[in-house]
C-alpha cells in the first residue's frame, strides 16, 4: 500500500500521455473509481507551466478583488502540492487556482471574450457591475441576469471558472480531473465541445493549451479520434494507461466501465447484437457501405445473444419506454439458440427488431459475385458451399470462416450488391427508422 503519492508509479509516464512539448493536444482518461486517473492529472504538478484543477473547485464569490501581479503565485502553488505529494496518507483534491482573480487578471478584450461565450452559450446576460452605480470606486461584482453570480448555480459558476482557467495563457496544460462535477448534461456536452472537441479554441484561448481530463461521463469521451482516450487502470503502487484502440472500444468504455445508466450515454443510432465474430465483421462492413451517416454498435456474442440481450435491457431500464426499442437488433440463424426468442420478449423488443436468416451461416448472405471470384467459379451457387466444421470449401479451394470472411470484406465496395434478403430484413427497416 502506498504511504505517499509519491511512492506511486506510472506506465507510461505522464508525458507520453500529454509530451511538455506538445501544443493543443487531448487526453482524456477513464477508468473505475480507484483507478488511478485522478494520480496521472496530479503527476502534472511538477511542471509550473501546467495547472491543476481538483474536485474541490466549487467556490462563492460576490466582490471582484483588485488585479495585483502575482509574480510568485504559481511557485507558491507548486510548493504547496509538492508538500502535499510528501505527506503519509494524505491525498490531495483542492483546486488552486482562484476563479475571481483569473477572471480580474484576464485582458479587457480577453474578459470580453469570456462574457460574450459565457452569454451565447447560457443565454443570460453577464456582465461586470459597481455595486453602486453612482461610484465608480465601489466595489465591483458580476451580474448574471440581474443575480450576483455568487448566488447563481453551482454549475453555473464551475463552468464560468473552467472557461476562465483555459484562457489563463501562462499555462501551456490544463488538467481537470472530472469537469463534469455539478454540470447539467446539457452544460457536460456544451463543455466537452470546448475541452475535447475544440469548438471555440481560438477565440477563447488562441495560446492553444493541451488539455487532459478525467472523468466518469461518456459526453467527455473523445468520440472523434478514439485513441486520445486511455484506460486507466491500478494495480498496488503501479499505475498504467493504455490508447483505446479504435472505435469499437469506444463503444465497449461506454458499455462496460464509466459505470453510468446506458440510457444516459452517448450512444450509436443502433445496437446490433450477432451472434459470431464473422457476422459482426461482414455486417460492420455492410452497414458501413449502406448507412455511412449512422453511428452503428455490432456487438458479437458467442452464440449467446439471449443472454448478452437481457443484459443490455436490464442496464437500459424499461426498454419500452426508451428510445432504443426500435434501434435494438438482435440477428441470428435459421438454426437459433433457444430461448432467443423468449429473451426478445422479456427484454420488451417488438417482433420486428428480430432478424431471422433464412439459412444457417452468415456466407449464404455473402454476394454471390464476390464469392464466384473467390472460389474461381463462374456459377457458383450458394448451394455449391460445403462445410466441414470450420471451413468452407468449393470444389478444391477451401478456407476457414474467418479467412473467408476477411476476404468478402475486403473486396467489398460501394458497387457491390448486397443480397436481396440483407435489404429486405435489415437495410431496408434501419433506413425506414432513419428517416
Amino acid at each position: 500500500m502506498p504511504r505517499r503519492f509519491n511512492d506511486l508509479a506510472f506506465t507510461p509516464d505522464i508525458n507520453e500521455l500529454v509530451p511538455p512539448n506538445a501544443a493543443g493536444a487531448v487526453a482524456v482518461l477513464t477508468g473505475a473509481n480507484n483507478s488511478g486517473k485522478s494520480a496521472y492529472l496530479k503527476k502534472l504538478v511538477a511542471d509550473r507551466a501546467r495547472l491543476y484543477i481538483g474536485v474541490n473547485r466549487f467556490y462563492s464569490v460576490h466582490h471582484l478583488p483588485r488585479y495585483q501581479e502575482n509574480t510568485v503565485e504559481r511557485d507558491q502553488w507548486f510548493q504547496t502540492m509538492r508538500n502535499n505529494s510528501n505527506q503519509e496518507h494524505q491525498n490531495f483534491e483542492s483546486s488552486l487556482y482562484n476563479a475571481a482573480t483569473g477572471i480580474t487578471g484576464l485582458t479587457d478584450a480577453k474578459r470580453a471574450v469570456l462574457m460574450s461565450t459565457f452569454q451565447e452559450l447560457f443565454g443570460l446576460k453577464i456582465e461586470v457591475k459597481s455595486e453602486d452605480p453612482d461610484n465608480e470606486f465601489s466595489n465591483r461584482y458580476i451580474d448574471v441576469d440581474g443575480d450576483s453570480l455568487s448566488v447563481t448555480s453551482s454549475g453555473t459558476r464551475l463552468f464560468l471558472s473552467l472557461l476562465t482557467a483555459l484562457m489563463d495563457s501562462r499555462f501551456a496544460t490544463v488538467a481537470i480531473d472530472e469537469p463534469e462535477l455539478g454540470l447539467s448534461p446539457t452544460l457536460q456536452r456544451k463543455l466537452s465541445e470546448i475541452l475535447v472537441m475544440g469548438n471555440r479554441k481560438v477565440d477563447l484561448f488562441p495560446h492553444n493549451p493541451n488539455i487532459i481530463i478525467s472523468t466518469h461521463s461518456h459526453l467527455f469521451l473523445d468520440k472523434q479520434t478514439p485513441s486520445n482516450n486511455w484506460l486507466v487502470t491500478k494495480a498496488g503502487n503501479l499505475i498504467s494507461a493504455r490508447r483505446c484502440s479504435g472505435f469499437s472500444e469506444l463503444h465497449d468504455i461506454q458499455f462496460r466501465l464509466l459505470g453510468n445508466e446506458l440510457g444516459e450515454l452517448f450512444l450509436p443510432d443502433f445496437a446490433i447484437f450477432v451472434e459470431g465474430e464473422t457476422d459482426r465483421l461482414y455486417l460492420e462492413k455492410v452497414l458501413a457501405i449502406s448507412l455511412p451517416k449512422a453511428k452503428i454498435a455490432v456487438q458479437s456474442c458467442g452464440g449467446d445473444v439471449a443472454g448478452r440481450l437481457t443484459y443490455w435491457a436490464a442496464s437500459l431500464g424499461d426498454m419500452q419506454l426508451s428510445p432504443y426499442r426500435n434501434r435494438t437488433l438482435i440477428i441470428y440463424d435459421k438454426v437459433k439458440q433457444s430461448g432467443i426468442v423468449r429473451a426478445s420478449d422479456n427484454a420488451g423488443l417488438p417482433p420486428q427488431s428480430r432478424v431471422e436468416w433464412s439459412e444457417n451461416g452468415i456466407e449464404f448472405l455473402y454476394p454471390l459475385t464476390l464469392l464466384q471470384a473467390i472460389y474461381r467459379q463462374p456459377s457458383l451457387s450458394y448451394a455449391d458451399l460445403r462445410f466441414d466444421r470450420d471451413r468452407v470449401s468449393v470444389g478444391d479451394l477451401s478456407y476457414t470462416k474467418m479467412e473467408l470472411c476477411r476476404m468478402v470484406v475486403s473486396q467489398i465496395t460501394v458497387q457491390t450488391v448486397f443480397p436481396q434478403e440483407i435489404e429486405q430484413k435489415l437495410l431496408g427497416p434501419m433506413h425506414q427508422i432513419m428517416g
